[in-house]
């Protein structure tokens, strides 16, 4: 029996002492992070596209210029229609606007005035499958005595370059992926067990999301190699993840409109993050050792023709595991979260311990 009581006080008096701060948040863990996250990691560049003026990365202006012989105007425009030209000095008016349209994201003031007399028109294209898409570019030249006139067009296929990063982020917003094991949260004991409640561990990722449009869809995967129980990973926009804000289920899409970065709706190459979170409870897990959890996100950009996340616009990787270039990315984009152990305590004398079980 002494050896029961000075067993107990000792635990009563660990578990009042608790580890302070070295836990990153002293007491029962909360769902959200401390302070608002100020790290997001960088956004891959890819280099194994084949991108230019042709074939466009979205989101990125690109100059087009044309010298002529002879014009007092030149008539820039984008459009889909075949017949380019529907008689003597008619062009389509099927044109594409300059914004608000299915192709062009954004373009400078020489782009569809008649009027003007520029050689060189910038345009930054939205994603589109350019080879479904007949989307031409024309330059429509009159001369400059207006008597006659002539025509040149470039045919648009982008290249698209949704990428996805991820790594940690500590509950107080910066860049870690590290931290200790959820202090223990209760023991009792009932007379022949040490019930003991081991608590539970938020674990969080920032995944950042570049170079889409309108939205992508999540698809996160978390494991652990450990035997602790992990809840279903969920998402929230950075302003979110520091209240008991709305935190997203897996598989809900994250919107371009929701980022004031976005351009006409779109994210360009920076990128903008979102926080992941990831429960990891204890319930029969003691935690003597380091636990390991491994986050892996997948991502797909909503196809803007369709209105549906078809698996046209996959995230893609500079080399992916099959080791194709510029090719979807299945796997590789993952991160491990270590939560380090709490003590382990061993008899020495006199033995044994009364036996403990996780409490329910």
């Amino acid at each position: 029996m002494k050896k029961q009581i000075l067993f107990l006080i000792l635990l009563a008096a660990a578990v009042l002492l608790g580890p302070g701060k070295s836990y990153a948040q002293s007491g029962t863990e909360v769902d959200y992070l401390d302070n608002s996250p100020n790290f997001c990691p960088t956004a891959t560049t890819l280099t194994c596209t084949g991108l230019n003026a042709l074939s466009p990365a979205p989101g990125v202006a690109y100059d087009y210029t044309v010298t002529v012989s002879s014009s007092s105007t030149i008539h820039w425009f984008v459009t889909t229609d075949p017949n380019v030209m529907t008689g003597e000095g008619k062009v389509t008016t099927a044109i594409e606007p300059a914004t608000g349209g299915n192709y062009v994201l954004a373009a400078n003031a020489a782009y569809n005035d008649p009027s003007q007399n520029s050689a060189t028109v910038n345009i930054t294209w939205k994603s589109f499958d350019g080879t479904a898409n007949q989307v031409l570019l024309v330059a429509y030249a009159v001369d400059a005595d207006g008597c006659t006139d002539n025509l040149e067009v470039y045919r648009i296929i982008p290249e698209y370059n949704f990428t996805l990063d991820i790594a940690g982020i500590l509950d107080d917003g910066n860049s870690g992926a590290t931290e200790c094991v959820a202090p223990v949260q209760g023991a009792t004991y009932n007379g022949t067990d040490l019930e003991v409640d081991y608590g539970v561990n938020y674990v969080f990722f920032a995944v950042n999301a570049a170079n889409w449009q309108t939205s992508w869809q999540t698809n996160l995967v978390a494991t652990t190699d450990g035997t602790s129980d992990l809840g279903a990973p969920e998402w929230a926009y950075p302003a979110d993840a520091t209240t008991t804000g709305v935190w997203n289920a897996n598989g809900t899409e994250v919107l371009a409109t929701s980022y004031a970065s976005n351009n006409n709706g779109f994210i360009g190459s920076g990128g903008e993050c979102i926080i992941v979170r990831v429960p990891v409870t204890h319930t029969s897990t003691e935690n003597i050792t380091s636990e390991t959890i491994n986050l892996v996100v997948n991502g797909e950009m909503i196809n803007a023709s369709t209105g549906a996340y078809d698996g046209v616009y996959p995230d893609l990787e500079e080399v992916n595991e099959s080791g194709a270039a510029c090719a979807s990315d299945m796997v590789t984009d993952n991160a491990n979260y270590v939560i380090t152990p709490r003590p382990d305590i061993n008899e020495s004398s006199p033995s044994p311990f009364e036996n403990k079980t996780p409490r329910d």
